[in-house]
């Protein structure tokens, strides 16, 4: 028996995959300037533009989370960073902006049941992007991907409820946009197993999670985790962020405790009828 030689299958089986750490940036609102009562969610324009100019200019590569995942596939070692906005907020205009003046672009996540919704103007993390406003968006280079019809919290709902709420979600954006979904993000960054295997069956190719730390490549694409960027956090506190993840025990103590935290949610659902975030 021959010695298999270089270039074998048996030799490319012993070869481990390539490893890589990839940051993915969560957004929320992005009002046009800072409000008078500072608010986690809301990262103003100008901090938006100067955390992601900070970016390009030290030379990553700024794109939304499919392209992000087929870019690393494809080279392990390229500087990318994936930029993600959920709840289809209409101040993501603002964001838009930003974006094309960088020369970045984005995933932004949709709610569906909230497509169009438009609330008291003392609301801002409330009123909603249209149907229109969103195809302008996906025409600047914007991904959109699907946050479920009605924001539920996906890891504890009956199978029928939950096929509903990624399917539908789904099938109203292609409907409306003409453009293919392959994005989904968990509500509340609830998920299982179970829901990874049924957003995958609805067909989309990736899910994020918040997580609150870098993402790797042992991180399935069904449980991508972002970083939640607040306010405030610019410069060196950006890049400190970028480089190690989410500072504190908050983060790792979320992820000792999420499943009881589950337990105590699903049996909110089935006892009281309420579904706790």
């Amino acid at each position: 028996m021959t010695a298999a030689g270089p270039g074998t299958d048996a030799d490319r089986r012993t070869v481990p995959p390539a490893r890589w750490r990839m940051p993915v940036l969560m957004y929320h609102s992005v009002p046009a300037t800072a409000p008078a009562t500072p608010h986690e969610h809301a990262v103003p324009a100008a901090e938006l533009e100067e955390q992601l100019t900070q970016l390009s200019d030290d030379g990553w590569q700024l794109v939304g989370l499919t392209e992000a995942l087929a870019l690393r596939a494809a080279d392990p070692d390229a500087r990318v960073v994936a930029v993600t906005f959920d709840d289809g907020l209409l101040d993501f205009l603002n964001a838009v902006e930003v974006l094309t003046r960088v020369g970045a672009r984005a995933t932004m996540y949709v709610p569906t049941g909230d497509v169009g919704l438009r609330l008291a103007a003392d609301d801002p993390h409330g009123s909603r992007l249209s149907w229109a406003e969103l195809a302008d968006a996906a025409a600047a280079g914007v991904e959109i991907g699907s946050h479920s019809v009605n924001h539920r919290t996906m890891d504890v709902l009956p199978a029928a409820d939950l096929r509903t709420e990624l399917v539908d979600s789904r099938r109203a954006i292609e409907d409306a946009l003409g453009l293919p979904v392959r994005s989904f993000c968990y509500p509340h960054g609830y998920s299982s197993r179970r829901v990874e295997r049924m957003v995958a069956a609805a067909g989309y190719s990736n899910g994020c999670t918040v997580g609150r730390r870098i993402a790797t490549s042992s991180d399935g694409p069904y449980r991508v985790p972002r970083l939640h960027v607040r306010p405030g956090v610019t410069g060196d506190a950006f890049e400190e962020l970028l480089r190690v993840g989410e500072p504190g025990l908050t983060p790792r103590l979320k992820r000792v405790a999420a499943p009881a935290w589950r337990l105590a949610r699903r049996t909110a659902v089935h006892v009281l009828h309420r579904e706790l975030t």
